[in-house]
């Protein structure tokens, strides 16, 4: 009797779930390419150069998550927006451009980028300093922000 019992609800239960194959396949969430993780650097490295041509200081710190840190060899780490507010006014009592030369950039997750760039440093349109970079991109609200970044 136990058996007839389950048996019939087994079969009173089948129309009540059903699954979507296509509903399940929209959720995948694919990586972009190499190739795009690039492109996105780019326009923002290219942003980043016109602000500090510009000198502007609050929309270089808004380029920047709010726990953003910049670990630099033998000096204090740069972290919080009053410390960064410091770095930049600082950096250009001597500097006023600056190129920068994406070497490689990849995605490490569906919100993480990195890249690995050499810089060029400009006071009035004269080399100064330079080096190389490896700078962490994390997405948040849809903009892709400076996260960490380590240079020599």
């Amino acid at each position: 009797m136990r058996i007839i019992i389950g048996a019939l609800a087994a079969l009173s239960l089948t129309g009540c779930v059903t699954v979507n194959a296509t509903d399940v396949t929209a959720q995948i969430n694919t990586q972009p390419s190499d190739a795009e993780a690039m492109a996105i650097v780019q326009a923002r490295n290219t942003y980043y150069e016109q602000l500090v041509a510009e000198q502007d200081v609050d929309s270089l710190i808004a380029l920047h998550t709010e726990d953003y840190a910049v670990f630099r060899p033998g000096r204090a780490n740069v972290e919080g927006r009053s410390a960064q507010r410091e770095y930049w006014e600082t950096a250009f009592e001597t500097m006023n451009g600056l190129s920068i030369d994406e070497k490689t950039v990849f995605f490490a997750g569906p919100d993480t980028i990195i890249s690995h760039d050499f810089y060029q440093t400009y006071s009035d349109g004269d080399a100064i300093g330079g080096g190389q970079s490896v700078i962490v991109w994390k997405k948040v609200d849809d903009a892709w922000l400076v996260h960490w970044e380590m240079f020599n």
